[in-house]
This record gives structure tokens, sequence and C-alpha cells, in this order.
């Protein structure tokens, strides 16, 4: 049995985390079974990071080596319709989503004024007095540093937002008049584009960034149709 460690659900969506609800959603296009331990501080994850599984009492941590692994351990036909073409299209869609505009999302929530009050106040607000005081500040300066590092931290919300611009018509496009990133059916890059595209388009947090993603009809469209065939 796989065993996955998440956060729980927050803001009108699965998981609030677009690597967490990408794997979740992954487990179930592919038609697996699992189990779903809910964690709040992700510390003492392995690397640090949500999601992970234990698959056979060996933790794996991080989205992709995650996906890896389960394709080597079950036979997988998630991606079995799609030719060489297609399987490189879908790892450069997944790549833009994880490493780009999920870093643009992490910005518009932990950064920018507007998104940092929602979540400071949803993620933050129950928490004992002293906590509630030191612990948003202390987890914003790392992200600060992380995106700060990474590079996208140097830029400003309006380049941040010329970005994310540019990746959603990127998405769109790519997507065009299928139904899904793999065509008729969906692929694992369906998996990491409904991990991002559901927190931008069917989250109830209200940002700079989740305004822009609705600008385009399609991806919205999209987000429901993965949604009723995934998530109903």
């Amino acid at each position: 049995m796989i065993v996955l460690y998440q956060f729980p659900a927050a803001f009108g969506v699965p998981n609030p985390s677009p690597y967490c609800l990408k794997l979740e959603t992954f487990l179930r296009l592919a038609g697996l079974d699992y189990q779903v331990r809910s964690v709040g501080n992700p510390r003492r994850a392995p690397k640090g990071k949500l999601p992970y599984i234990e698959l056979d009492s060996e933790a794996i941590a991080d989205s992709a080596i995650i996906q890896r692994r389960l394709a080597e351990r079950f036979p997988l036909n998630l991606d079995a319709h799609l030719d060489a073409a297609d399987r490189g299209r879908a790892l450069v869609i997944t790549r833009l989503c994880d490493e780009h505009l999920a870093l643009l999302l992490l910005y518009f929530r932990w950064l920018d004024g507007e998104g940092w009050r929602q979540v400071r106040s949803s993620f933050f607000g129950g928490l004992p007095a002293p906590l509630r005081l030191l612990l948003p500040s202390l987890v914003q300066r790392r992200m600060r540093q992380a995106l700060w590092a990474q590079g996208l931290g140097r830029h400003s919300p309006d380049e941040l937002l010329s970005f994310a611009r540019e990746d959603l018509q990127a998405l769109a496009d790519l997507l065009g008049a299928a139904p899904f990133f793999g065509g008729e059916r969906p692929c694992s890059a369906d998996a990491a584009a409904y991990g991002i595209l559901a927190n931008l388009l069917l989250c109830l947090l209200d940002t700079p960034l989740n305004r822009l993603a609705r600008e385009f009809p399609p991806l919205l469209a999209y987000c429901e149709r993965l949604r009723a065939r995934v998530w109903a």
C-alpha cells in the first residue's frame, strides 16, 4: 500500500500545495491504491518537504522522483498512448508547471502583501500567541531567501506577472482544442498542470496571480474537466 504524506486540504482545493495536488492527481489518474496522512509541519519529512510517500517500508520524497519510482514498481500505462515527441512535450509542460509557475504562486502567496495577509490568517491564525507572532515572519523570511537565491525573488511583482502571463498563455496554446494535455485522455503532464492550475483557478485565495489566471477561460474549462474526471 502507498501511503501519501501531504498538507491538509485548504482554500477550496484538495491540497494548497501544487506538488501535493500533482502527486495525488497522478495516483488517481494511474489508478493506484493509496492512503493519505495529513502533515502540518514538513520539517521531519525526507528532504524537509512535502509530499512524500512510504512504499515497501521506504520513504521517498519529491513528486518527480516518486512518480519515477512508481512507474518502476507498478505497470502504469498513463503515458502509453504518447509517442516520443508527445513524451518530450509532456516533460516540458511538467517542468514549466513545477519549476517556474509554481514558484510564482509561492511568491504571490507568501511574499506579496495581498496574498500573504490571506495565507497568514489561514495558516497561522489559530496558533497560540507567541507562535502566531514569531512563526509567520520566520517562514516568510525563509521563503524570501529561497526565492531570492533562485532568482525570481529579485524581480518586481509586475515583472513576475509578465512571466506568469507568458506561462499561462503557453499552457493554453499547448492545450489547444484538446480536452487534456495528453490529448483525448490525460497523461502524466496533466497531473502537474492540474496541481498548479487548480491552485490558481479553483482556489479561493484572491491574489494578483489568481486574478491573472482567470483571464484564461480555456484553462478554467480544463481544470473543471479534469476535476470532474478525477476528483468528482
